[in-house]
């Protein structure tokens, strides 16, 4: 008979004591191993199913610690009394705090997911939606949160909408200060032009309109200022379009004319003098 070497036995003599360690751990105490692990990293999503698939199949269930029942009530008034969007946050924080302690609890995370739909975080209430219909909340619970899923998808849709919609008005803004800040700067000039005979016509800036003297006129025609750049058609000349354009350091105000009977073009520039 082949002779064991004391070395080798002990080997298997450790590995035999670390198995039977494993399979006597219970499942409590393997449910607080993985709590503790939890709380080191609250955003294990992974972790959470691990821990509600392994609560599932515990006989008895695990009971309910008391301090995650007073953080889930504490959620529950807080939501209630919430005015506004920041308001939820309060609610959030407790519900976060109740599921670090049960992390199974089905409710909990169906209330932490409404806190969190009403305070625009859609995807931490998705996330917290897949973990509800994890804990197998039977048919018809499991179908209203996978509606409410979806519900969110379709908000957080709508609010990155706005946002864009936001971003481009704030990008326009300053294009309109800019605008308002030149007709600040030109209001109550006026711009000269002497044309082929000598005649001089004029353009006064008031507020928002612009006046037109012609040569030996005080007054010709009034246009409403609509931006650097505005076309319009005179009361006047109906069969012409004048097109002003305003340049960016106030100084010149250019006329281009268009005759729509034969098309004939011509731009005439107005020179504001100190």
């Amino acid at each position: 008979m082949k002779k064991v070497c004391p070395a080798t036995l002990l080997v298997f003599m450790l590995i035999f004591v670390l198995i039977s360690s494993v399979q006597a751990q219970s499942p409590q105490e393997t449910l607080k191993r993985y709590i503790s692990d939890l709380q080191k990293n609250p955003n294990d999503n992974a972790l959470r199913e691990k821990i509600i698939k392994h609560v599932r199949t515990m006989r008895p269930a695990p009971a309910m610690p008391e301090e995650a029942r007073r953080y889930f009530i504490e959620g529950n008034v807080l939501i209630k009394a919430a005015k506004e969007q920041k308001g939820y946050g309060l609610a959030i924080d407790a519900y976060q705090q109740c599921l670090l302690i049960a992390p199974w609890w089905a409710e909990a995370y169906y209330n932490y997911a409404v806190a969190l739909d009403l305070a625009e975080k859609f995807d931490q209430g998705i996330n917290a939606l897949k973990l509800f219909i994890a804990t197998n909340p039977g048919g018809e619970e499991a179908r209203k949160a996978q509606d409410k899923i979806y519900e969110m998808g379709a908000k957080k849709k709508l609010a990155a909408q706005e946002r864009e919609s936001s971003s481009q008005q704030t990008a326009a803004a300053p294009k309109q200060n800019t605008f308002e800040d030149l007709l600040r700067k030109i209001n109550g000039r006026r711009y000269f032009n002497r044309d082929a005979v000598g005649n001089v016509h004029t353009l006064d800036v008031k507020g928002k309109v612009l006046v037109w003297n012609a040569a030996g006129s005080s007054e010709w025609e009034r246009f409403d200022i609509k931006g650097r750049e505005f076309t319009c058609t005179p009361r006047l000349r109906p069969w012409e379009e004048f097109t002003f354009i305003i340049s960016e350091d106030g100084n010149k105000i250019t006329n281009r004319v268009i005759r729509h009977s034969d098309n004939a073009k011509a731009e005439i520039i107005y020179l504001w003098q100190r």
